[in-house]
């Protein structure tokens, strides 16, 4: 497994691997042998995700059935199926997944981790190179904050801050510390 994300409701979890399977599970809070899986990639259902290895998994914390998945390697590996990051969204009833390309002007790189601030619907991404915001409504990305060194971000974490509604980024670099931006 590559990326494990639980819904707000304790009893789904979505499941990544690193050959580029991704499932949902409904009955995670289940007995282990009972538990269940989904496979919500599968080209014959019509999914257009690319088969690469899936790097994060963040599934929306107001929606169990929504999340965010990211995609690391190039899309001149998988042409036929670009893109870096999905807007997944997942059908209970038929067992099926719509997945939405949001990668727009990202470019072709790897994309390490991403989160979605459910305050303003925006997504964060984290690359090699820098931390990557798409504002809701919008198809550009931009660079989260001024400050981020040009350096490899391995991992974002989005957390309350101490005062009501301030939510704050965590930015895990590889070399040069950790950043933190407190998003209005």
């Amino acid at each position: 497994l590559t990326s494990l994300s639980r819904g707000k409701d304790g009893g789904t979890l979505w499941a990544a691997t690193s050959s580029g399977r991704v499932l949902v599970s409904e009955n995670a809070n289940d007995a282990a042998a009972n538990v269940t899986f989904t496979r919500i990639d599968n080209p014959a259902t019509g999914t257009q995700a690319p088969t690469r290895t899936p790097s994060s998994v963040t599934v929306d914390p107001t929606n169990p059935d929504h999340a965010i998945v990211t995609f690391s390697g190039y899309d001149s590996s998988t042409p036929t199926t670009p893109g870096h990051v999905f807007d997944v969204k997942y059908d209970p009833i038929a067992k099926t997944a719509t997945w939405t390309n949001i990668s727009f002007d990202i470019g072709d790189q790897p994309v390490n981790d991403g989160v979605l601030d459910t305050a303003t619907g925006d997504v964060y991404v984290s690359t090699d190179f820098t931390v990557l915001r798409l504002a809701s409504g919008t198809q550009t990305w931009v660079v989260a904050a001024d400050g981020i060194p040009n350096v490899a971000v391995s991992g974002l974490t989005l957390a309350a801050g101490t005062k009501a509604g301030d939510r704050l980024l965590y930015a895990a670099t590889h070399g040069r510390g950790a950043y933190r931006l407190r998003l209005k």
